[in-house]
């Protein structure tokens, strides 16, 4: 049993300094090294494992050790990065996650977080409870992935 959920912000809302596809691909290779810096209410810290290349696209690949703040529990990811488009996490129950940067068709950049939460053994009824927690996460996630982006950004450190 899984939940799949997707959430999209717009990077660059009306108002609001503009952050370039490069700084947000910047920030996206810096979440996989340190995700704590933006989503830390999620995760509480990160360990780089190994880093390495996959021979058959050229893409890196980051095995990482994640402790999630809720549950004070560490999880191995393999994370691969698509320059420069999007970031796939994923765990070893087959939970995945993916960071995707978009364009619109105005120009627009959107920043979407694909999940699927594997829940071996769960009932409808704790799906559903699972996933409307998942659900306000993956929001989170997103609106602080951008939030801490654009932080970064006014520090110059992007």
């Amino acid at each position: 049993m899984s939940n799949n959920i997707a959430f999209t912000a717009p990077i660059n809302p009306p108002g609001s300094t503009t952050i370039t596809p490069e700084q947000v691909w910047n920030g996206l290779l810096l979440k996989i090294r340190s995700a704590e810096t933006f989503v830390p209410a999620a995760i509480q810290s990160t360990k780089v494992i190994s880093e390495s290349v996959d021979p058959s696209t050229g893409n890196p690949v980051t095995v990482r050790e994640v402790l999630f703040r809720e549950s004070q529990k560490s999880v191995q990811e393999t994370v691969t990065a698509f320059k420069a488009t999007r970031v796939e996490f994923e765990q070893p129950d087959g939970s995945k996650v993916s960071n995707v940067l978009s364009v619109g068709a105005g120009g627009e950049l959107y920043m979407t977080y694909i999940f699927e939460w594997r829940h071996p053994g769960a009932s409808k009824e704790e799906l559903a409870v699972l996933y409307e927690k998942e659900k306000k996460m993956s929001q989170m996630a997103v609106e602080g992935t951008i939030k801490a982006l654009r932080e970064l950004v006014e520090q110059k450190k992007l």
